[in-house]
Formats: structure tokens, C-alpha cells, sequence
């Protein structure tokens, strides 16, 4: 069952389906889900009390009552007690020191941002370099109540170049001369740049991995890109 419940905009893919549920430990159940596009950890203790065995009941044999002579005591005379002023009292309340059965964590994942080169201008119909310094990769090792919860994410990223094309890629791309991700546009004027990155991956408690339940959380940047037409020489 999807349950809507990892902070940015995200394809959460599943990398390992070894155990889809919240893993429990011999104490506490721990569970990882995205909600309201933020990663979110929860640990739940066990709140079950072992029961204790009745002790077994031994008989006893009464003996025999033998009944004494009845003799009545000369009445005595009657005392008079003076009433004495009762104080009153203040309660005594115990502090009772209890430990938390219940934790939440929101993890934030990294920011991520667009860069290009030229940076002042691109020129009509010559590739132009972009690039993202988002991480590639995101492990993050989480302690929380009595258990360790491992996250390990990786990042893929979609472009969006402004003049209706796009490119899907697991590469940040770079400056000249990295070719891994370009783009020649064939007509001048102001375009929008868009980049969605998408994280995928999994959390692990005692060995046992599970993939992040709920909506996929993924990072969306814009950027604005001026393209001009190359110089015409007239001879």
C-alpha cells in the first residue's frame, strides 16, 4: 500500500524490494516515507508489558479453635476526650521519569541550482554548456531512539531548455569541455531554463532495506537565458 507520506521535487525509484514495510528491531519499529515532498523518518517503541505468572496458592489446614470461659470485665467508666484541630495536608505527588516512545525527522536533501556557459549570452546555432553542482549522491546515516537508519539516495536530472526541448540524464553535465549535456539553440531571444532533479533510493535498518514509501520528491530550478544572433562580417 502507497502511503503518501523524503524535502525538494523527486522519482523516488526502488533500488533494492528486499522489504517494502517498516522494519522492526527485538524494540522498535522504524519506518522511512516522503510527505508533503520532505523525507521523513519515524521510530516507534514497543509499549507491550511481559505478563507475570501467578504465584501458586498454598492451603493451610486451620486447627482446631477450643473456646475459653467468657468473663465480663467491670464497665469502665467513660472518658471524655477533648477534639483536637486535625491540619490538613498536602498530597504527595511522585515525578515519574519516562523515556520517549516516539521520535520524528524531517531530512533535508540537498539544494540544487543552473549554471551555463557563456554566462552572458548564448549565440544562435553554438552549443551552450550546462551544468548542476547538485550531488550525484546523497547517503545520510540517521540515529534515532535505540536504532541507526541508513538513507542512500542518487540523483538524476531532466532539462528543460526553454525552446521545447528537453534531455534526461544521470549526468550533472559541466563547463567546456564536458559535452555531457549542451544545447545549440536556432532562434535568438529570452528563454527559461528549467532542471527537475529527481532522487531514487532506499533506507536500511539492521540489514534489512526497504524502498521510500510515498510521493515522489523532486527539486525544480529555473533560470533565465538571454540567445543572440552571431555577428554577420560584411565585405
Amino acid at each position: 500500500m502507497a502511503v503518501k507520506r523524503y524535502t525538494l521535487v523527486a522519482l523516488l525509484l526502488v533500488l533494492s524490494t528486499t522489504n517494502a514495510s517498516a522494519a522492526c528491531t527485538q524494540k522498535t519499529c522504524v519506518d522511512v516515507f516522503t510527505d508533503q515532498n520532505q523525507l521523513v523518518i519515524t521510530a516507534q517503541k514497543g509499549t507491550a508489558k511481559p505478563t507475570k505468572k501467578a504465584a501458586p496458592k498454598v492451603i493451610v489446614k486451620a486447627k482446631p479453635v477450643v473456646k475459653a470461659p467468657v468473663v465480663k470485665p467491670p464497665s469502665p467508666k467513660p472518658i471524655v476526650k477533648k477534639p483536637v484541630a486535625k491540619t490538613a495536608t498536602k498530597p504527595i505527588v511522585k515525578k515519574v521519569a519516562t523515556a520517549s516512545l516516539s521520535d520524528k525527522l524531517i531530512k533535508l536533501l540537498p539544494a540544487g541550482d543552473i549554471n551555463f556557459q557563456p554566462t552572458s549570452e548564448s549565440v544562435v546555432n553554438i552549443p551552450t554548456y550546462f551544468w548542476t553542482t547538485t550531488p550525484q549522491r546523497f547517503v545520510a546515516v540517521i540515529p534515532i531512539l535505540d536504532v541507526i537508519v541508513y538513507v542512500n539516495l542518487y540523483s538524476t536530472f531532466n532539462w528543460s531548455f526553454g525552446d521545447g526541448d528537453k534531455l534526461f540524464t544521470p549526468l550533472r553535465g559541466g563547463p567546456f569541455p564536458n559535452p555531457a549535456v549542451t544545447h545549440a539553440y536556432k532562434n535568438k531571444g529570452d528563454k527559461s531554463v528549467d532542471l527537475t532533479v529527481i532522487w531514487q533510493g532506499t533506507w536500511s535498518v539492521n540489514g534489512v532495506t526497504s524502498p521510500i514509501a510515498g510521493n515522489l520528491i523532486t527539486q525544480r530550478i529555473t533560470k533565465a537565458l538571454t540567445v543572440v544572433s552571431a555577428p554577420t562580417l560584411f565585405k
